[in-house]
């Protein structure tokens, strides 16, 4: 359900790189942990461990629609 663009815009949210790494995303630890109950704030992450923290959003729906204004207003650490 997403664009190529937003792939990598989510890869870079969760680990601070848009690129995968040189032996392959499956050598990649990438890890999704839930941050609570359903809730209107947006998912976090700990670009150091490859982790996604996502609420336990009601639908399917709210949860792709929080998630692309989360990796859509990503600034990373600002050294690009």
């Amino acid at each position: 359900e997403m664009s190529l663009e937003q792939q990598k815009k989510l890869l870079f949210f969760t680990t601070g790189c848009d690129r995968a790494p040189v032996g392959g995303l499956g050598n990649l630890p990438f890890v999704l942990q839930r941050s609570g109950p359903d809730t209107a704030h947006l998912p976090t992450s700990h670009t150091c461990f490859n982790v996604l923290l996502l609420p336990e959003y009601a639908t399917r729906a709210k949860m792709h629609a929080r998630l692309l204004v989360a990796i859509d207003n990503a600034e990373g650490f600002g050294l690009q």
